[in-house]
């Protein structure tokens, strides 16, 4: 039988299409993966202008080109996010044009949100963990036998929609057995001069640069309303507990990736809550780690609540060299809004400790959200003054309030009666508010207090008639990004720095000679005021 995964987004990243495609390919041999990401959400125009993160709306003109090639399958498997979930409907209903006999099959993350959505448009969707429960699904399909009673899915039968229970998540052990996930080779990529065509390592630096992204923990203690998690852990509470595969298993990943692509010069994990793992589990790892690797890694996902100067030293012994934060805002009734335990206090002290080893990192990244229709003037201050004040250096991930279907913040809006359309689309596109112009400059560079004081007074929330500011945001913007990548640069890292630039300088060598010599490493026996090693 020939399957036919289709990742529908705006990158490369994919992991969990990566990981049930490897499961898929385990179960039946002929399964190929096709990526359809027709807009670079890591280009620098569209980080410019506020656009990354915008989900395509339509490319009807291409949508042959698409489908065409997907209908040579006996079963087509789509994965996509809700903001592609309209691109993703608009493939799925050219491709019955085409072969209206297709047999569709609807996965990741918009089908586990919003399954009511998803079903209208497939004959299956997956509304939990995918590998076992489409094991069983797959082999009562292929045999013929009633499979709309599989655990994690809904099925679609003419009018009737058929809802199942969902199956216990996965245990640390399974996913220790699971094969790794399926990268660099064999994939299919949509081009839009030559249709679907091999993926070469120019598509993989394009939207990735140096990078290799992974995820070894599954699962957030925290259930912050805005997020996905809500959904997760609303389905089963044991979300909330972390699990994760061996540390051998995720270090044998790794190495995988390496040698599809030797390039690869950053490895960035994008778990929930990396750090929320224990001090034995995180030493285990660090040590085989830097035994194997000399890569430098990035950890995603820093709850501050777990920020202890113990693990940030574990982890720069084996290479980190970045974080990425959330603080979401600096009101703590906001904070309180968002159901999130973690008070000013807690991320001022989460700071102070990462101040400590700046020597050893690329500053860290903190996602703040703007743009809270329940903001008032002083919560827009108190965000204001908390930022300007958090311990430097740092820069920000500087995002739009936007909702997801069906999680709590979704009822919180509704609640208030406030319109979810307005408060959905593009979460990088910022309001261009004086306030969030001032923001921007913050992440880039401290600023005066008269400064301050001249914005405080003109600030407003962004529901308010102000005025507005798009040239001067869009200045601002440049100048953060300006130092951003200088940030990178002073360390050759480009995990952010996308395209070919990063692959000419570690292939003349560069990257490894500027780390080796210009790169302070951390040592232990040194503490925050460690010395180049030797």
């Amino acid at each position: 039988m020939k399957i036919a995964i289709v990742c529908v987004e705006d990158g490369l990243m994919a992991v969990g299409t990566r990981k049930i495609a490897a499961y898929m390919k385990h179960l039946n041999p002929d399964t190929s993966s096709y990526y359809v990401t027709l807009t670079n959400a890591r280009g620098l125009t569209n980080i410019l202008l506020g656009k990354h993160g915008e989900a395509v709306d339509s490319f009807q003109e291409f949508l042959h080109g698409i489908a065409e090639p997907l209908t040579k399958a006996d079963l087509i498997c789509f994965s996509s996010m809700t903001a592609y979930a309209k691109l993703t409907a608009e493939i799925i209903a050219k491709v019955r044009e085409l072969k209206p006999d297709a047999y569709i099959v609807w996965g990741g993350i918009h089908p586990i949100i919003v399954p009511e959505d998803a079903i209208k448009h497939a004959d299956a969707v997956c509304t939990g963990e995918g590998e076992f429960a489409f094991e069983t699904f797959f082999e009562k399909y292929k045999n013929g036998e009633d499979y709309t009673k599989t655990g994690n899915f809904w099925f679609r039968k003419g009018e009737e929609i058929i809802q199942n229970d969902f199956l216990p998540l996965m245990t640390s052990e399974e996913m220790g057995k699971l094969p790794l996930l399926h990268y660099g080779e064999n994939e299919q990529i949509f081009d839009i001069e030559k249709g679907f065509r091999a993926m070469c390592d120019d598509d993989y630096l394009e939207y990735n640069g140096l990078s290799y992204n992974t995820v070894w923990s599954i699962g957030c203690p925290f259930k912050c309303t805005y997020c996905g998690n809500t959904k997760f852990i609303e389905n089963d509470e044991t979300y909330r507990k972390i699990r994760h595969s061996s540390v051998e298993y995720i270090l044998d990943e790794i190495e995988h990736a390496l040698k599809m692509h030797p390039f690869i010069s950053s490895i960035c994990f994008h778990d929930d809550s990396f750090l929320a793992l224990k001090p034995d589990t995180l030493r285990e790892f660090a040590t085989k780690y830097k035994a194997r690797f000399d890569t430098p890694f990035a950890i995603f996902g820093v709850i501050p609540n777990y920020v202890r100067e113990e693990k940030i030293e574990i982890l720069l012994e084996a290479g980190m060299n970045r974080v990425r934060m959330g603080l979401q805002n600096g009101s703590a009734r906001i904070l309180e809004f968002y159901d999130r335990p973690t008070p000013p206090k807690i991320m001022n002290h989460a700071a102070g400790v990462l101040r400590k080893y700046r020597r050893y990192m690329i500053p860290p990244a903190y996602d703040v959200i703007l743009d809270n229709p329940i903001e008032t003037k002083e919560d827009v201050v108190e965000n204001l003054v908390f930022l300007k004040n958090l311990a430097r250096p740092f820069t920000l991930n500087i995002f739009s309030l936007r909702s997801i279907p069906n999680t709590i913040l979704e009822k919180q809006m509704k609640e208030r009666d406030i319109s979810i359309d307005k408060i959905a689309g593009n979460y990088a596109h910022n309001a261009p508010t004086l306030v969030n112009c001032l923001i921007y400059i913050i992440a880039a560079i401290p600023i005066p207090n008269w400064l301050l004081n001249f914005v405080v007074k003109r600030a407003h929330p962004v529901t308010a008639e102000q005025t507005h500011y798009p040239r001067l945001l869009l200045f601002t913007r440049f100048i953060y990004l300006v130092k951003r990548a200088l940030d990178h640069l002073l360390v050759m890292d480009f995990s952010v720095l996308t395209g070919k630039t990063g692959y000419v300088m570690w292939k003349l060598g560069v990257i490894k000679y500027w780390r080796r010599f210009f790169v302070p490493e951390f040592r232990p026996d040194k503490g925050s005021s460690g010395q180049k090693s030797s």
